[in-house]
């Protein structure tokens, strides 16, 4: 099941610019062809299961959704319109949040309270719809969910802000467990495209636990022996984004996200900020912790779990007041964009 979505930006291009050329402040004002810039998104689901990451019902994205989105024009030297926000947003990105009345993305403003410019107070995001793509090359969108806006200062004195989608080892919380499903989105346009389709698509694994039994509403059930990523921010691997111009020094996305073809749109690691930069590091199976599910009623369970294949099998636990349960999970690989269906049964 797709869930379809669109953003409609009005545009309007001077016939200099459709051959390439600027409007200049001499030439006439009046456009002589109008049309519109339109975003459309899609959410894939889950292989083995008809419900998306964002809202459990499966129908649409939430109120309050957000997604970053990133341009890059590869095959230029030089810096197109778009690429940059001009310092009004960390490392160039254009920030949205889902609006269910309107049926559209929308901006984000100072009013959703967070610190887009750096300035130290609430500001708007660069506005998207703003921009003219009429440069003669192809642009690379780039989209993902993010969750929370981090602000640190490194250790080399660089103030860092990130809109990062960051995984919760206890996603007891609903708000917890769609944190954790990460989306992303890719897609190529050529020069003066005004349809961009962005299709969303899980990168992580998810679990879908089913008990079997006489069980209270009650009952919390644990992962014991997955990897500790707790409070990360997961990292999706970009092939373009080595050739991205517009770098937040060594603590962007090109440092971060940057990776081989083969690993276009997958996780390839977490974030790790040293001193001077910021990498991604591999996810360590041999680190582990406890994951809590979250009680989706009626005895089903579910919880997001990383791409990875352990080196040894993780428990099931579920304790239901003074009664405990467990057993061994045999799935020890889990792959991008699959749900596994467990049943456990008790006596």
């Amino acid at each position: 099941m797709k869930i379809y979505k669109k953003l409609t930006i009005s545009v309007s291009l001077c016939s200099a610019m459709l051959f390439g050329a600027g409007c200049t402040a001499d030439e006439a004002l009046e456009p002589v062809q109008q049309s519109s810039l339109s975003f459309s998104t899609s959410i894939e689901d889950f292989e083995g299961v008809s419900r998306t990451r964002t809202a459990l019902d499966g129908k649409s994205f939430e109120p309050g959704d957000k997604i970053k989105i990133k341009m890059i024009c590869p095959f230029s030297d030089r810096v197109e319109l778009g690429e940059s926000t001009y310092s009004a947003s960390f490392d160039g990105f254009y920030l949205l949040k889902w609006n269910k009345d309107k049926d559209m993305w929308e901006t984000l403003t100072a009013s959703d309270g967070y610190d887009i410019n750096g300035d130290y107070s609430p500001s708007a995001s660069p506005d998207i719809y703003s921009k003219y793509l009429a440069q003669p090359t192809p642009y690379v969108f780039t989209a993902q969910t993010w969750s929370e806006e981090q602000i640190f200062i490194a250790g080399d004195g660089t103030r860092v802000e990130q809109y990062s989608n960051v995984f919760h080892a206890d996603q007891s919380r609903e708000a917890d467990y769609k944190a954790s499903d990460l989306m992303w989105a890719q897609t190529i346009m050529q020069t003066g495209s005004y349809n961009i389709h962005l299709s969303f698509r899980h990168v992580m694994a998810a679990l879908k636990i089913t008990v079997e039994g006489d069980i209270s509403e009650n009952a919390v059930l644990t992962l014991e022996g997955m990897p500790d990523i707790d409070q990360c921010e997961v990292i999706v691997g970009d092939y373009y984004a080595e050739k991205n111009k517009v770098n937040a020094n060594n603590y962007g996305y090109k440092s971060k996200h940057a990776c081989k073809v083969e690993n276009n749109g997958k996780v390839i690691g977490v974030a790790k900020i040293t001193g001077s930069k910021a990498e991604n590091a591999e996810i360590d199976v041999n680190t582990t912790t406890t994951y809590t599910a979250l009680n989706t009623g009626g005895r089903g369970y579910r919880v997001i779990v990383p791409p990875c294949t352990l080196s040894q099998s993780a428990t099931i636990w579920l304790r239901d007041g003074a009664k405990r349960y467990s057993m061994a999970l045999s799935q020890t690989t889990f792959e991008a964009g699959k749900l596994y269906n467990v049943k456990m049964t008790i006596q």
